[in-house]
């Protein structure tokens, strides 16, 4: 049986200086499912869905909600006869519209998708009540051979954030949370933040039209889950401490504050890989001097579940060679830099936004010329054009509150946070070094 993936540390240089006294190292552990997707033998796993729509007055605005429809439909015309996916819409109140042992009934599914108009359920936002239905539905299904997932889609503000929060955080041992903003009114950091928590997708959908979409891209990734529950531990070596941590694929993020346990341990909840798209952390560590000679800096250990086989796990250690020689240090490791600078543009363009939001533009400007240096540096068009159209934004009206300037900058985010994946031929060359 072919190993179902592979897991690799890769440093930033492959040498210490040993007199140096904060010795920063940048540290890729990357894993990539194999396989097709599925369980064992490449199963295909059914799916445990729960969509959660909103259906406030705002859905009406440039025919969101009927773009919303017709994802639907196209879901339930190509879900698995095993799948169970649940249709929840909410407003002032939530209201299941489609049970999940019925999305197979193309009849039950047109009527209800025709009927939303007339639910009696308000014209505000209440996502958490949504969200809590969609819960009870994924709950009713679950099993750990399903992929089991809530899909949120809104277009503004909601009440109860917190509550949003917590029950994305509660239930993400038994199921994941991809969330869709549409338009500029939702709240873009809720949702990055239910996403994120959660192991799910983050989508930002600046045209209805993008919907169906979106759908299907869920869809296809679902498909393509061929390992599950992965989590990093690292067992780091005394006197080694950890700066910061983001996740570096297949989406930029920070992951807050290190908790290092007294055992020197670190742990990062990486989720549900698809094949062939890497799931990865990037650790930014500091070094203390040592005598010259190779040392082992940390072991790592990626734990996993193959549906079908239970769980597995990979192990490797961590080792550099500490050294005099000032010349053997300058070289870097060039696919490990390619991902320190994505991250880097990713950390300026919020901090511009901050700035924006504090009022200080020119401070914001400064920052944003600088990340486009970087994504130009890169060769990343689709970042410079991103963030190019958002300083123009920013000079002509000098904040993030109009329409445009606010779509600028939720799309630049969107882009700016995808890690850029290198063509095979360069990702070679990056591996072997600069």
């Amino acid at each position: 049986m072919a190993e179902p993936l592979t897991f690799d540390a890769l440093a930033s240089s492959e040498y210490v200086l040993s007199t140096a006294e904060n010795f920063v190292l940048y540290v890729l552990l990357e894993a990539v499912a194999s396989g097709a997707g599925g369980g064992a033998g490449g199963t295909r796993m059914p799916l445990n869905l729960a969509l959660v729509l909103d259906r406030s007055g705002s859905m009406y605005d440039e025919r969101r909600l009927e773009f919303v429809i017709e994802a639907v439909k196209f879901l339930a015309a190509n879900v698995a006869p095993d799948d169970k996916v649940a249709v929840i819409a909410f407003a002032d109140k939530a209201q299941v519209i489609v049970p999940s042992d019925q999305i197979h009934n193309q009849s039950v599914v047109r009527r209800a998708l025709e009927d939303i108009d007339l639910l009696e359920i308000g014209g505000g936002t209440q996502m958490a009540l949504g969200m809590r239905a969609a819960i009870d539905e994924v709950k009713r299904n679950h099993a750990p051979n399903r992929l089991n997932r809530v899909l949120v889609l809104t277009d503004g503000q909601t009440y109860e954030e917190t509550a949003c929060l917590e029950l994305a955080t509660q239930n993400r041992d038994q199921m994941s949370f991809s969330a869709m903003g549409v338009g500029v009114e939702f709240n873009e950091k809720l949702l990055m933040r239910i996403a994120q928590d959660s192991h799910g997708k983050y989508h930002f959908i600046g045209d209805p039209a993008e919907i169906p979409g979106i759908f299907e891209d869920e869809l296809q990734g679902l498909r393509a889950v061929s390992v599950r529950n992965g989590r990093i531990e690292a067992t780091l070596a005394q006197g080694v401490q950890v700066r910061e941590a983001f996740r570096a694929s297949p989406e930029i993020y920070a992951l807050g504050t290190p908790l290092v346990t007294d055992d020197r341990k670190i742990t990062y909840e990486i989720g549900d890989l698809e094949s062939g798209v890497p799931g990865s952390v990037l650790l930014t560590l500091v070094l203390p001097p040592r005598k010259p000679g190779p040392v082992r800096i940390a072991q790592s250990i990626f734990r996993f579940e193959v549906p079908g086989v239970g769980e597995r796990t990979a192990a490797l250690d961590i080792a550099v060679d500490y050294t005099l020689d000032r010349t053997l240090t300058s070289k870097r490791n060039g696919r490990v830099m390619n991902l320190v600078d994505q991250v880097s543009i990713a950390k300026l363009q919020a901090r511009a936004e901050e700035e924006l939001k504090a009022g200080n533009v020119d401070r914001a400007t400064r920052l944003l010329g600088n990340a486009i240096q970087g994504t130009q540096r890169l060769g990343n068009v689709k970042a410079t054009q991103a963030l190019v159209g958002l300083m123009d934004q920013v000079k002509k009206t000098q904040t993030l509150q109009t329409k445009a300037a606010k779509t600028t900058l939720l799309q630049a985010q969107a882009v700016v946070r995808k890690t850029q994946m290198l063509d095979p031929e360069a990702l070679k060359d990056l591996q072997k070094g600069e």
